[in-house]
């Protein structure tokens, strides 16, 4: 038996193993993490109060009094699933509530986030932080986010208001625009500008070790593979050393793709901020390319958006942040091809090789094409239509 190919070890975890276990384990590793995780339970321990609408009236009450009003008495608060991970469970609430005193009724929609312990006070603090420093409500370029409400120690959960509009995701598939991928230039755009520094310098390193399960599982499980898989990350580290390391940090998003924008009217929303770091702005970029790029060859119109999205973002930003885009975009193959492995759906080692076959291209055409990475960004993936998904 193959140890990688069972789905359980993808959940091999720190306080299982080491960490350097973690990072290079060897088969021994595998199969001691395996025999560790046939009784794991990663639960979300304030799950089931979250999930109660009844019980949630009284974590709802202060809220309506702070946000809506004194006077009104949650009457009901309806509850709504809209995504479960192992870290978290995003809830859709609808707090319905009265106002008797004038014979009025509200509505408000919240979205709830439950975490893990531990683990959602900072996404918190870090929406606060962008809150207060432009991405406000009455922010005159029309680009917010969720307002943060929030966070319940005892639930483990952060409330913050259910944003307007649709998802850039569902407008690319039914009536893309330039104009659209122009506002998400000018989103990511914002971001990158804003004058918060949310962490400690976030490095190749650290976007290796967001790989679920570790890039070194990929060879295990697909020997063929290794010295593609060693090829894109010693590579990655040596270009940091030349590059990276002098490049201007910002904030960066973490996992930008076209879910996490909503437009409407002219304005805009950016959401999910768990993965918010200090980091080189590329590295958003490449993140969202390798999407876009992977649409060009099923409809070549998306070949017009890439242009105006890359337009619109460099009339904004730096243009020096181009040559590191390419450095980016082999990344996040590398991260796509192991979750590829996590999943194992129908077809998935060869979908699992053309990925890193991808980001063996990406790294190797950096090096051709230094300083002129435009033109390289417009030609179609080989790889098949890139879904967009939550890391």
């Amino acid at each position: 038996m193959t140890v990688i190919e069972v789905r359980s070890v993808t959940y091999f975890v720190l306080g299982v193993v080491t960490l350097q276990q973690y990072i290079n384990p060897s088969r021994e590793d595998c199969i001691m993490a395996e025999a560790a995780l046939s009784g794991f339970n990663d639960k979300l321990y304030t799950l089931d109060v979250a999930l109660d609408g009844n019980a949630m009236r009284g974590h709802f009450t202060p809220l309506v009094h702070k946000f809506l009003g004194e006077t009104l008495e949650v009457r009901r608060v309806g509850v709504e699933v809209l995504r479960r991970r192992n870290q978290r469970c995003v809830i859709r609430y609808l707090v319905d509530a009265d106002d008797p005193q004038h014979d009025h009724h509200f509505q408000w929609r919240v979205i709830g986030k439950v975490y893990k312990a531990r683990r959602g006070e900072h996404v918190f603090s870090v929406m606060q932080q962008l809150w207060k420093k432009g991405f406000h409500r009455e922010a005159r370029d029309g680009i917010f986010i969720p307002e943060p409400l929030e966070f319940s120690s005892s639930l483990c959960m952060l409330f913050q208001e259910e944003v307007p509009g649709a998802p850039m995701k569902t407008l690319a598939k039914q009536s893309p625009s330039p104009g659209h991928f122009q506002q998400l230039a000018r989103v990511i755009a914002k971001l990158h500008r804003c004058p918060y520094v949310p962490d400690e310098p976030f490095l190749v390193q650290n976007h290796l070790l967001r790989c679920h399960p570790r890039y070194p599982f990929l060879a295990l499980a697909c020997p063929e593979l290794e010295t593609r898989i060693n090829y894109i990350v010693d590579t990655a580290k040596s270009i940091e050393d030349r590059l990276v390391r002098e490049a201007k940090l910002t904030p960066i998003h973490g996992d930008f793709h076209l879910g996490q924008v909503h437009l409407e009217n002219g304005n805009a929303w950016l959401i999910d901020f768990d993965a918010l770091s200090y980091g080189d702005p590329a590295a958003d970029l490449g993140n969202v390319l390798v999407f876009l790029r992977g649409k060009v060859k099923r409809n070549p119109d998306f070949a017009v958006y890439i242009q105006a999205f890359l337009e619109e973002y460099f009339s904004l930003m730096d243009t020096e942040i181009a040559n590191r885009l390419l450095l980016y975009e082999g990344l996040t193959h590398l991260r796509r091809a192991c979750k590829t492995l996590r999943l194992q759906e129908e077809g998935w080692r060869r979908r699992l090789t053309r990925m890193v076959d991808e980001g063996v291209r990406c790294i190797e055409e950096m090096g051709r094409n230094f300083g002129a990475v435009f033109d390289a960004l417009l030609e179609p993936a080989n790889d098949e239509e890139l879904q967009e998904v939550d890391e």
